[in-house]
């Protein structure tokens, strides 16, 4: 019985993972999901700080440039610009199980483009996003485009980076957030399988009496 359980286990790992990404946006949220830690506010960077092509740290909004996540967003916060030229910002980081962003008057020119330690990318435009293809394209103070958008990866995917990229002003954003790896089921019935096996032996070697003649 106990070789079949380490057959099926081993099976279940060698098994290819099936991509899938699951979206939560939350409209007029900026609460960070359990589980997620921030590792990007900017803050501690200067307003003014070049982070990519044509991307910037801002303080304060700006018109025609930069407008601050309506919800959630303080000190500073980022844009990547598209005029005169397609900015972009690429951050990478520990193979995460999910990814949370503060967005801020979402426009259909940006895009965001989510890496992967085992799969190839996955490019979302516009409303896609955010899972909505009918928005207020660039709209500053409405809910349904400054919002907390949350990718969670399923079937073992691992999320290892994010590109921002826009064609126009502007693409800005604050508090990204991950939440480190989460063992595959298949895993966490060896752990168990192996915490078991450890237990049953180290009970039986309390079991054992040492008689002196």
């Amino acid at each position: 019985m106990l070789k079949k359980i380490l057959a099926l286990s081993a099976m279940a790992i060698a098994l290819p993972a099936q991509a899938a990404i699951v979206l939560n946006y939350q409209p007029a949220g900026s609460t960070i999901p359990a589980g997620f830690s921030v590792i990007q506010n900017f803050n501690a960077l200067a307003p003014g700080s070049s982070i990519g092509t044509n991307a910037k740290v801002f303080a304060n909004s700006v018109g025609g440039q930069a407008a601050r996540p309506a919800f959630g967003s303080t000190g500073n916060f980022a844009a990547v610009l598209g005029v005169p030229d397609d900015g972009s910002y690429t951050i990478n980081f520990a193979p995460a199980s999910g990814l949370s962003i503060q967005l801020g008057s979402l426009d259909t020119y940006n895009r965001l483009t989510l890496s992967f330690a085992n799969r190839a990318p996955i490019v979302y435009q516009g409303g896609q996003i955010i899972n909505d293809l009918i928005f207020p394209s660039g709209n500053q103070v409405s809910g349904e485009t400054n919002g907390r958008i949350t990718y969670t990866a399923t079937a073992g995917e691992l999320i290892t980076g994010a590109t921002f990229v826009s064609t126009e002003n502007s693409f800005e954003f604050d508090d990204i957030a991950t939440r480190g790896a989460v063992p595959e089921p298949a895993t966490w019935a060896m752990f168990i399988l192996g915490f078991g096996v450890i237990g049953t032996s180290m009970r039986r070697r309390r079991s054992v009496r040492v008689s002196f003649v």
